[in-house]
């Protein structure tokens, strides 16, 4: 099998050097490496790439426009990371990295770098990821149900951090412009730059993104990315975005007409909430392992007796649920 055509978006500096090692410790034929603030799209279309990897910054979100007609193309990969992220990994954040981008561009399923020795000091994320485990295997505790209301509105939440935004865009990238439910997304971000966040899913969907407000009235085929300390509620026949005091619980949706994908590096507080949407008849999903770059949240779903499908699996159910 030939090895992949990449292409790095990037300007210089220290995440730009980094992805170029992972893309080639992954086994791709690195082609270019072009900086969109100083090339046109001709540089980039001559080189003739599968994939395309941006890494983002505010600089290179402005100068990313005049690419959007080939980014578009259906037949080229597109994945995106942040600059600043990307430019901090070391040790073994770098080689699970390196490992997602690995199974991302060849299509395999071995994300996680080989253990560290058990009897060495851990990180703070494998003291969370061996917690997540001890979590699952506990006996199961039936989750109080959630006081979802039996009539009105329901909408898709889309829960993800660490890995997720590649699984997000996908899933966005398959609702057609009149779907007919609105979309939640709570995703995780560093330093709460939700307005980048916004801008970078709006390249990945037909549908309209914005920043969800306190006092919005939610409306079908938008996507409302959803900050700190926002819920949602019915207000009459209408879903409306409320300020609240801790973190989003997502009651006020009617669980029939609902569906909530815990997808890479999801929330764990939100497995409970998904069981008992899903009591109440609630499409409910972890992503699949297979090229997942932080499966704990659905591996603890799938433990309490939930299931994990499939990004293009998802897609379709949502779909099927929702047709246009």
């Amino acid at each position: 099998m030939s090895r992949p055509r990449v292409v790095v978006l990037a300007r210089p500096g220290a995440g730009r050097d980094r992805t170029e090692a992972a893309v080639q410790e992954a086994g791709a034929a690195l082609v270019a490496v072009l900086d969109p603030c100083s090339v046109g799209v001709d540089a980039l279309q001559a080189a003739a790439p599968d994939v395309v990897l941006v890494v983002l910054d505010p600089v290179i979100e402005s100068a990313l426009g005049s690419f959007d007609a080939v980014l578009a193309d259906p037949a080229l990969r597109v994945m995106f990371d942040d600059a600043d992220v990307a430019s901090k990994r070391d040790g073994w954040e770098a080689a699970r990295w390196m490992r997602h981008l690995a199974a991302k561009l060849h299509g395999h399923a071995d994300v996680l770098p080989v253990a560290p020795d058990p009897d060495a000091p851990q990180g703070l994320q494998q003291e969370m990821e061996a917690l997540a485990l001890q979590v699952a295997a506990m006996p199961s505790l039936k989750p109080a149900p959630l006081q979802a209301p039996d009539q009105g509105q329901g909408a898709v939440v889309i829960s993800a951090g660490v890995g997720g935004p590649d699984a997000v865009r996908q899933i966005l990238g398959s609702l057609p412009q009149d779907f007919s439910r609105a979309v939640l997304l709570r995703q995780r971000v560093a330093g709460g730059q939700y307005d980048k966040l916004v801008r970078q899913m709006q390249r990945a969907t037909t549908l309209t993104v914005s920043l969800g407000q306190p006092g919005e009235v939610l409306v079908h085929g938008h996507v409302y990315v959803l900050p700190d300390l926002v819920d949602v509620q019915q207000s009459g026949e209408s879903l409306v975005l409320v300020a609240t005091d801790g973190a989003a619980r997502f009651a006020g949706l009617r669980a029939a007409d609902t569906a909530m994908l815990l997808l890479s590096g999801a929330d764990t507080a939100l497995v409970d909430v998904a069981l008992s949407l899903r009591l109440g008849g609630a499409l409910v999903y972890g992503q699949a392992p297979d090229n997942c770059f932080d499966p704990a949240t659905s591996k603890l779903l799938v433990a309490r007796g939930g299931e994990a499908r499939s990004l293009a699996e998802i897609s379709r159910l949502l779909l099927q649920r929702w047709p246009a």
